[in-house]
């Protein structure tokens, strides 16, 4: 006989929305002095101009002004820029044991999939319908994996591995076969009132159906 199941209700994570109001607080950068290479060229020309006569107006103005001004500005620029862009821009890390905790659906219809997952331990509900198979299994390192189901109907469930990210309340689900879903976290905050209200009677409706 199949299992019945209990909605989680939304916990607020207070202390997690105050800290992401400070994150950005102290990120101001410091203004960068671009004269100096001005100054340089601005000095060996005068020098040259006076302690050299014309040789040394052509030959020490020329070196000092383009060896200061030539040379440094193009190793410093683009080569900080691309070293900085590289370092920064590479894709995220795999969300923690905290980030994928919770009651995730994709809807609020008994058709929707569900993920109960409580301290990397998984379990997966395809849907709320005669059809709907119950696997159980873990996750960890943004890899969920399916070590068993329990089986209704005639179409089995076989995609026993999924690629998951995390985005506060919204979770993204890359099955092995292929199909992609798109989950919410009850438990924290990620349906409405409203759409609260239709999970917990569309979970009264299978509950009263399976007991």
């Amino acid at each position: 006989m199949r299992r019945s199941i209990r909605l989680a209700l939304p916990v607020i994570a207070t202390a997690t929305a105050l800290a992401l109001t400070g994150c950005n607080s102290d990120d101001e950068g410091s203004p960068f002095d671009g004269g100096s290479g001005g100054q340089e060229e601005t000095t060996g020309g005068e020098t040259g101009g006076e302690t050299g006569g014309d040789t040394g107006g052509e030959t020490e103005g020329a070196d000092t002004g383009g060896d200061t001004g030539g040379d440094t500005e193009p190793d410093t620029g683009p080569d900080a820029g691309g070293d900085t862009g590289g370092a920064t821009g590479g894709g995220g890390a795999a969300p923690t044991t905290e980030e994928v905790e919770g009651d995730w659906y994709v809807d609020t219809t008994s058709s929707t999939s569900n993920l109960e997952i409580t301290a990397g331990e998984v379990t997966f509900w395809e849907d709320f319908e005669p059809e709907g198979d119950i696997c159980y299994g873990s996750i960890t390192g943004g890899i969920l994996t399916l070590d068993s189901c329990e089986n209704y109907g005639i179409s089995e469930w076989t995609a026993m591995e999924a690629t998951v990210t995390v985005d506060g309340t919204s979770m993204d689900v890359v099955w092995s076969d292929g199909t992609t879903e798109t989950y919410r976290n009850a438990a924290t905050g990620g349906f409405n009132d409203t759409e609260m209200a239709e999970l917990e009677a569309m979970i009264e409706a299978y509950n009263n159906s399976v007991s």
